[in-house]
């Protein structure tokens, strides 16, 4: 019988971890051993509420120490690149939050230390694992709207997330913490577009800053070029007071539009000119990111999200970035692949 896995977590404080500490207690043949964080009372709470013997550490490096085989890496954006890499030192696999890293440089130097180490980097770019948007990846990968033209997704909030989703985070909005929308929404939204329409090659971007106060940008109009000649706008905001979340993507032989009313996805098709309107269902299911997770590490199952994704996930957020500082548009890298 296989022993269990033991995972420790650092930062009890990050909203995140609200998701990955049920998610893990729950599966079978794992085993949450040790919490981490700064504030005592954090630490105390995840392990009266998820794993009653799990030991605690306020220091990072001595919890590296203990019996572990993997670490969640769920702290400010700045801190992960430099935990990652201590892990992997420590032989331990790693689920990391996204962004995988605020720069392409950190993650570069994430990537060659996954490769060294023969240990598993999972990041968790949690839309990869949303039945919602495998949906529409299977819709367009089965050829349901013909080959790919447009695809349009704005996504917008009404407050930064100290004051919103995250009360006090104010690394959120700090330029020191690598915080900002893009690196926030923008990773999901931006590696979502690259999923579904396949590799970007330029971004063009106005990149501004509305809220009083904050040093980062919050509210991003951007131009996708892809390498299929395909193009895409994404929108992202932290400054829109009603919100947003409207998806539109557009074929050669129909069309999609999601987040628009109680039934999640719209498809039109059109056969012999005339456009016929249906509600495809969710997938029926899909592994959670923590469950790929740990299938990756017992090699039953692959993460979905490994760390060259990551890598990808940042190079398109940086592109926005540089582009919308510069004005001008911006090649995307793009990670290669191991040989």
């Amino acid at each position: 019988m296989a022993k269990d896995i033991r995972i420790g977590i650092v930062g009890c404080g990050r909203i995140a971890t609200v998701e990955h500490a049920p998610a893990l207690s729950h599966l079978q043949g794992v085993r949450l051993a040790a919490f981490c964080d700064i504030v005592k009372s954090k630490r105390e709470h995840f392990r009266d509420t998820f794993a009653p013997a799990a030991e605690l550490f306020s220091s990072f490096p001595a919890m590296l120490k203990a019996d572990l085989d993997a670490v969640v890496v769920s702290v400010p954006n700045y801190l992960h690149c430099r935990m990652t890499l201590a892990a992997l030192k420590a032989g331990l696999h790693v689920l990391c939050e996204k962004p995988m890293a605020g720069n392409l440089a950190d993650a570069t130097k994430m990537v060659a230390a996954a490769r060294r180490a023969h240990r598993i980097v999972h990041v968790n770019q949690s839309l990869r694992y949303s039945r919602f948007h495998t949906a529409i990846a299977d819709l367009i990968r089965k050829g349901s709207i013909g080959n790919p033209i447009h695809i349009r997704c704005i996504r917008g909030h009404g407050t930064t997330p100290d004051k919103g989703w995250s009360p006090g985070a104010k690394w959120f909005v700090s330029r020191k913490a690598q915080g900002g929308v893009i690196f926030d929404i923008g990773v999901h939204m931006a590696d979502m577009l690259q999923w579904w329409f396949g590799r970007v090659d330029e971004i063009s971007a106005v990149v501004s800053t509305r809220t009083p106060g904050i040093d980062v940008p919050d509210h991003v109009a951007s131009v996708f070029r892809f390498n299929n000649g395909a193009t895409g706008i994404l929108e992202l905001s932290w400054a829109m007071p009603t919100g947003a979340g409207l998806v539109e993507i557009y074929g050669t032989k129909g069309s999609i539009r999601a987040g628009f009313g109680e039934k999640p996805i719209e498809l039109t098709t059109l056969m012999d000119g005339k456009a016929t309107t249906s509600y495809p269902d969710l997938t029926p299911s899909h592994p959670t990111s923590q469950e790929a997770f740990v299938a990756a590490i017992r090699r039953t199952g692959r993460t979905l999200s490994p760390a060259e994704l990551g890598f990808d996930a940042v190079a398109l957020c940086e592109a926005i970035a540089r582009a919308g500082a510069t004005g001008k548009a911006v090649k995307v890298r793009h990670c290669a692949k191991q040989k």
